[in-house]
């Protein structure tokens, strides 16, 4: 079998070889193309032949509806030609249906006044518009404009009233509140307020304003930095009552967290030139994006505010006003309109790109926003005096497919895995057999396992794009591993081996009670099914950004193909499938990042400096802060979750019970361990080359990456060849699959070993367990791919987030009665018991009551459940020490004490 799997690995690798010959070459690109289409027209209002559109409206989306309110345009006549501006109340609603999108006619309901030029955010409870003015000056009113399906009407409530009258102000909604920055009256302002939408009564906060000189007409949008979700205000313009009006390029961000600005740039236009911009539209797109859409640079304007001081000169002859006049229309009739270029904001690099330019003329004073899934620019103007009445719709797709060739290697790859599982399988004769391999398996491929069982996915692309984002502090959380492996040695490991264990939890009914043994099973149980989601859901989300293959059916695809080659070869299957896997992953990584550092074109002492300036490879956080990523956060809660995940987790366990003696399992435990310090080199520096790539090339970016965890396989399909590409992205379905099919086969062991054979003891390692074992593997592969299936339909930032948190709230508890059990000879099984509960309490508290790191939670849940069992114990009888014979460090025999029960 190893030379079928040596001949295999050769032709891998001489393809791979082959492909990287052509590395010179140019790859083709993979942005994304901006589908445009006129989604619907304005409306005429009565008595008029045709719409002629409008701007400033006040625009939103709720309950599936279009909002579109209020607004100004010019019906009579160009307003260089004596026409007068009119201010409309109307409100129009647009609906889709099976063939389109359809007007809902006759709708009685109006804004109490005519008004424009507001600002307006979709939430939530309804469409919320604030402020504006009409030909009476400028207004502080606000209104709630909501849709009702039922009754197919839409309601009109009034709102807070804005500190002041103010038109062109900006306006985003995020968590319940409504921000508003800047806007002008009768001066221009830079102030910035919020109001709580749940608690509209409490009326709008004065918060910070933000630096610089104020500004109407500025671009705003909330994205994530990598760190935190951000407000971003770009541009925008102040009138000035004794000089042209000055238009800004600046850019400026707002932590909602710490309540504080800070400068961020300058508006650029993907060539390195600084460009003001005003009165265009911006719309977070995908994991890090802002997307601008047109806007004007202010040239003619400030050319058009000349005539007036002009014609007001009394020394001016009737003829040179005329021709001054004549100069102004000319310019007026032939104005170009504004800027159609769309550029790209990267929140993380902090870059700028110019992706593509708008195919039709740029609407300005009009919002940009989001109406299921696509993009909106409702009506606007497009130059002076002209509205447009299109209703513009956009969505960003991406442009070209996978490559056949990455297809066939990835078919191919994902072939051998289950032909093992059908060599495999003819060795499984028994219970043993299927669950402990028979003890054939070498330590060395039983720590292999381990290592890719516990790091899979997680590590092979959340850790490179949670890199990308922020720095290395997060190193020292993978180095715990090493830390951790003496105790696992030499605490652990002499129980699980001398007590003949098949099933972990087989040891806290030896040690308390059957009751502690089952709630420890099913704890466990629910944690994998809910890995499992996450392991599926992480590469599928990857390859649906990169290939043809939707999400859904990624996550099928590697879930059967899991199912299929598990049930087929058991534990002994999941173990190879596991060392091939990790083979693929480490040498996947590691020539991306051998290909990425040749691609970046950079010398290595500006490298230095941008790393060194940016604080990318920052590997200590000192402060004495618990809620983020300082030392003592990661190392406390690194050495927790490592001892829960390596002391009671029958993933890790199951894996040092296939070898032949206790010597070999020590050292598969201490090769998993070691393993951890190459790969995260590797992984690290792959997100810090990543930040650099992408800073250097941020035209590279792509919107169309809707999570932060695809920028490595969104690197490696677009940078690299074919044949390169499919063999790296077979290393994230190796990443991911080789945790998916530990938790199938352990689960199934734990559900057999602890449920099936108390009620089915006569049949211990029968044909008929070794089928129910069988089934329960499918049982459990279904129940987690459904799982991943819901997942995909949720919308989850960070999966490594998630992740941490999942085994950290949870797994935490039962760690620590493992521990606490090991440890102390006065803890009893109503002790446990107690612990176990209390500390579930406790970590829900921690988790809605603090600002805890989520990497502290599995600290909290050891502790907490260590300390209350061990409390709750004295409040009940000792146990023996006959019961205690063996079980626990200071009792324990140094010779194998009995089979299984």
């Amino acid at each position: 079998m190893l030379k079928a799997y040596r001949f295999i690995f050769q032709g891998l690798f001489l393809l791979l070889f082959y492909q990287t010959q052509g590395l010179a070459g140019e790859k083709p690109k993979t942005y994304g193309d901006f589908d445009w289409q006129v989604l619907a027209e304005m409306p005429a209002m009565a008595g008029q032949a045709r719409s002629l559109g409008y701007a400033g409206m006040y625009a939103g989306t709720h309950n599936g509806a279009l909002i579109l309110a209020g607004g100004a345009n010019f019906p009579d006549d160009k307003p260089w030609n004596g026409g007068k501006k009119k201010f409309w109340n109307a409100i129009h609603v647009l609906l889709k249906d099976p063939e389109g999108v359809k007007w809902v006619a006759e709708l009685r309901e109006t804004l109490p006044i005519n008004l424009a030029y507001g600002a307006s955010v979709s939430t939530p409870i309804g469409v919320f518009c604030m402020g504006g003015e009409n030909d009476q000056g400028y207004h502080s009113n606000s209104w709630w404009i909501s849709w009702d399906e039922k009754m197919q009407q839409v309601d009109v409530e009034a709102g807070v009233p804005l500190p002041m009258p103010l038109s062109n102000a900006s306006a985003v909604y995020h968590e319940g509140y409504v921000y508003l920055a800047g806007g002008e009256n009768e001066q221009v302002w830079n102030n910035f307020y919020r109001l709580n939408i749940n608690d509209a009564a409490a009326g709008w906060e004065s918060l910070n304003p933000f630096p610089g000189p104020g500004r109407s007409h500025a671009m705003v949008a909330v994205q994530h930095d990598g760190q935190e979700p951000q407000l971003f205000l770009a541009g925008g313009r102040q009138k000035k009552p004794d000089g042209p009006t000055a238009f800004y390029a600046d850019l400026y961000s707002y932590s909602f967290n710490q309540k504080k600005w800070a400068k961020a740039g300058k508006i650029e236009d993907g060539a390195g030139n600084i460009l003001s911009l005003a009165a265009g539209t911006a719309a977070a797109f995908g994991s890090g994006h802002i997307l601008f859409f047109g806007g004007d640079e202010g040239t003619l304007y400030r050319k058009l505010e000349q005539y007036p001081d002009a014609l007001a000169d009394p020394d001016l002859s009737h003829s040179d006003s005329l021709q001054l006049v004549g100069e102004r229309n000319e310019i007026l009739e032939s104005h170009p309109g504004f800027s159609r270029r769309i550029l790209a904001y990267h929140a993380v690099t902090g870059t700028w790109s110019r992706l593509a330019d708008l195919p039709v003329r740029a609407p300005v004073t009009t919002p940009a926003l989001f109406w299921d899934g696509m993009l909106v620019l409702p009506s606007g103007e497009i130059s002076p005096g002209t509205r447009t009445p299109q209703i513009k719709g956009m969505v960003l797709s991406k442009k070209e497919g996978f490559g056949w060739l990455n297809y066939i290697i990835l078919g191919l790859y994902l072939g051998v895995l289950v032909l093992m599982g059908v060599v495999i399988s003819r060795k499984q004769e028994s219970v043993t057999d299927f669950f402990r391999a028979g003890g054939r398996v070498p330590w060395w491929a039983a720590g292999i396992s381990v290592f890719g069982t516990q790091l899979s996915a997680i590590t092979f692309m959340a850790i490179p794009s949670k890199t990308f984002a922020t720095d290395w502090t997060l190193f020292w959380l993978l180095m715990t591993i090493i830390l951790v492996s003496p105790i696992i040695i030499f605490w652990f490991l002499p129980f699980f081996r001398r007590l003949n264990l098949t099933s972990a939890y087989e040891y806290l009914e030896m040690r308390f009670d059957k009751s502690i043994r089952l709630l420890g099973s099913l704890i466990y149980i629910a944690l994998q099914l809910g890995r499992l989601g996450i392991v599926l859901l992480l590469p599928s989300l990857a390859l649906a950004v990169i290939t043809d293959i939707d999400v859904f059916t990624c996550i099928l695809l590697m879930g059967v193909l899991s199912i299929l080659y598990t049930v087929l070869g058991g534990i002994e299957a999941v173990i190879w499938t596991d060392v091939i896997q990790v083979v693929v992953l480490l040498g996947g990584a590691l020539l991306s990042l051998i290909l990425m550092v040749y691609s970046i074109d950079l010398g290595w002492e500006e490298l230095a400096v941008l790393v060194r300036e940016d604080q990318k490879m920052k590997l200590f956080d000192t402060r004495l802060d618990f809620t983020g990523t300082a030392i003592w956060v990661i190392l406390l809660g690194g050495l927790a979750s490592n001892i829960v995940q390596y002391g009671s987790d029958q993933t890790v366990i199951q894996r040092y019970l296939t070898t032949r003696d206790e010597a070999a399992a020590s050292k598969s435990i201490l090769t998993g361990a070691l393993m951890a310090l190459p790969s995260a080199l590797i992984f690290f520096s792959i997100g810090t080359a990543l930040y650099l790539f992408y800073l250097t090339h941020p035209q590279e970016l792509s919107p169309v990456m809707t999570n932060t965890d695809s920028i490595f396989p969104w690197y490696i399909v677009t940078q690299l060849p074919d044949g390169v590409s499919g063999l790296l992205i077979a290393a994230v379905f190796a990443a991911a699959m080789s945790s998916l099919d530990s938790s199938m086969n352990s689960v199934a062991t734990v559900v057999t070993t602890d449920f099936y054979r108390k009620l089915y003891p006569k049949d211990r390692g029968g044909q008929h367990t070794l089928r129910f074992a069988r089934w329960v593997t499918v049982a459990v592969g279904v129940l987690g791919t459904g799982f991943a299936l819901l997942m995909a339909t949720m919308g989850i930032p960070s999966l490594w987030d998630q992740f941490n948190m999942l085994i950290g709230l949870f797994a935490g508890g039962l760690g620590g009665i493992f521990l606490v059990g090991i440890l102390s000879s006065s803890t009893n099984a109503r002790g446990a018991l107690i612990g176990l509960l209390g500390s579930a309490m406790v970590q829900v508290l921690v988790k809605s009551q603090t600002n805890l790191s989520i990497h502290l939670y599995a600290f909290t849940g050891l502790a907490s459940a260590m300390l209350l069992a061990y409390l709750a114990s004295k409040l009940f009888p000792r146990p023996s020490r006959q019961q205690l014979s063996g079980l626990t460090l200071k009792t324990m025999n140094k010779k194998i004490v009995k089979e299984v029960v």
